[in-house]
């Protein structure tokens, strides 16, 4: 009679890491792309522009359509411009980073790093 018990349990765990292991491979999870932009900004010396590099990876694309992104938003004069153009193009802020620098002494806020993200 435990044998038979034994068996019967033996068979019930066998058959419910089966199911368990079908359940697993037939729901297939998509994951969304999310692509990140880190712009950096810094105010040129004696000028109210802007001087703006964009870092978009490292593809070769990545690469080319980052230094378009930088020509086009270089020489702008509000950083708020910056981020309404990336909006624009679908990105979103998650996170400002401020610049900083010291030299004998004194130092203060050198320029803004924007983290955006873009879910294509």
């Amino acid at each position: 009679m435990r044998r038979i018990l034994i068996l019967v349990f033996i068979e019930i765990c066998c058959l419910n890491t089966i199911s368990v292991g079908n359940l697993k491979n037939s729901n297939i999870i998509n994951f969304e792309q999310v692509s990140y932009a880190y712009i950096r900004v810094e105010g040129k010396f004696l000028s109210k522009k802007l001087k703006v590099k964009v870092d978009l990876g490292d593809t070769e694309k990545q690469i080319e359509d980052g230094e378009k992104l930088s020509d086009i938003l270089s020489n702008k004069k509000s950083y708020a411009s910056i981020l309404n153009y990336m909006s624009d193009l679908g990105y979103e802020l998650v996170n400002t980073l401020d610049l900083t620098s010291n030299y004998n002494g004194s130092g203060g806020t050198s320029g803004i790093v924007y983290v955006m993200k873009r879910k294509d």
